[in-house]
């Protein structure tokens, strides 16, 4: 207990150089918090824009369907598939929250004198907003009824090019099944606006009965579920569970977003990697700061040191001395950082940094990042941090602290006194 004691009188012997170092250290806890908050957001803000956006967290589809879609690769294709029971299926998953099914095609949708190619995609009006957010963003008239009534969304640059509006009749032209033309008139129902320019110049959306009728496909052929879970980074452990459960259709499998997704994935890793780099940066500058308050506190002390050390103090509890100090430094600096790191905080999880001076809706890596920035709580990078910049101080404390303790009592108690 008195090594804890001299700690703590010795922090508060040059109080202002111990306030200087206290400050420097809670700032740099608290610019900590606010990047990885800040990092964890735009992570987690691509993360959810790009797989709940259109992909979700995992989809379920034949083995050969990706990456070229092809319209005769559809689940189960030796064996009829039961959708009711595939889904119920899904159910005995509690990290499952909604799955939905989906039919792919391609097509030449026209109106006038004007046409173009687009993706289309028949989904389930009832179940696919509980797994994507497409349906969230419309911006114009009204969504798909959950019956089969010939309605049509388009991308906000498709419905453009084509010269629509909500209410307009649009034909349908594309290859069927069974080899032939698949045609019919559809009612453009509403407009959505994905921020994805790719998606919103060639994304068509039906209801997948009226998909599956125009091309001439079962009501038992769809090309793919897509699922959405609890945990997104969890997508690969539970995609592997299902691929290994038997339960799926044969010749399908379950792959996870960071499969559909592998550049997002990567970004994602990459940007984990950038936190480690700036916990690891701040933490030096954070040591080099303490590395000189210690040093300049061992030279002041040199003879008080020689006294301990001639009277038989043990040089291990003269380096502890030290490195209680600082211990006792670390732990008030990451005190007042964690306090104004948490002003930081709520400020930027709740009314986000505003980039819109300077950039407008980006999309990139297929998927979006919005131009106000929130930040999210990381309480386990908030904790490493803090772990981080307490090894830091310590080590740099040790230093000086080390050589304190095999220092020669003769030539200690021959240095100039404190002040």
């Amino acid at each position: 207990m008195i090594i804890f004691r001299l700690g703590w009188r010795n922090l508060w012997r040059n109080s202002r150089r111990s306030w200087i170092t206290i400050s420097a250290i809670g700032t740099a806890y608290a610019i900590l918090m606010a990047l990885t908050g800040l990092t964890g957001g735009m992570m987690a803000q691509m993360l959810r824009n790009g797989t709940q956006l259109i992909v979700g967290h995992l989809q379920i589809h034949d083995s050969d369907y990706l990456p070229d879609r092809n319209l005769y690769d559809w689940l189960g294709q030796d064996t009829e598939t039961n959708l009711q029971t595939l889904l119920a299926r899904l159910q005995d998953f509690p990290e499952i929250q909604a799955a939905t099914p989906r039919v792919h095609g391609f097509g030449l949708l026209s109106t006038g004198d004007q046409s173009s190619g687009a993706q289309i995609i028949g989904i389930d009006p009832g179940t696919e907003s509980q797994v994507s957010s497409l349906l969230g963003t419309l911006v114009q008239g009204e969504l798909l009824s959950e019956s089969p009534r010939r309605g049509l969304l388009l991308g906000d640059i498709l419905a453009r090019s084509l010269g629509v509006q909500p209410g307009s009749e649009v034909a349908v032209v594309t290859q069927a099944a069974d080899g032939t033309l698949g045609n019919d008139l559809y009612q453009v129902t509403g407009i959505v606006h994905s921020g994805l320019v790719y998606l919103d110049r060639s994304l068509a959306l039906v209801h997948w009965n009226d998909l599956q009728e125009l091309l001439a496909l079962d009501a038992t052929q769809i090309h793919e579920v897509a699922i959405r879970i609890n945990d997104p980074i969890s997508a690969d452990v539970l995609s592997g569970r299902l691929n290994a459960s038997g339960m799926l259709p044969a010749g399908a499998i379950a792959q996870s977003w960071g499969d559909l997704l592998p550049q997002l994935k990567d970004y994602v890793q990459l940007a984990d990697g950038v936190v480690w780099f700036l916990i690891s940066l701040i933490g030096v500058f954070a040591a080099l700061g303490v590395l000189n308050t210690m040093m300049m506190a061992v030279f002041e002390r040199t003879r008080e040191v020689g006294t301990l050390n001639s009277l038989g103090m043990k040089p291990f509890r003269i380096l502890s001395t030290f490195l209680v100090e600082s211990f006792f430094l670390a732990l008030l600096g990451l005190g007042v950082g964690f306090m104004v790191g948490a002003v930081l905080m709520y400020y930027l999880s709740t009314h986000g940094l505003d980039l819109t001076r300077w950039m407008g809706e980006v999309s990139m890596l297929d998927t979006r990042l919005d131009p106000v920035l929130k930040a999210v709580w990381v309480w386990d990078q908030f904790l490493w941090s803090a772990l981080g910049l307490m090894l830091a101080v310590l080590l740099a404390t040790y230093i000086p602290a080390r050589r304190a303790s095999r220092m020669n009592p003769v030539e200690a108690l021959r240095a100039p006194t404190e002040g």
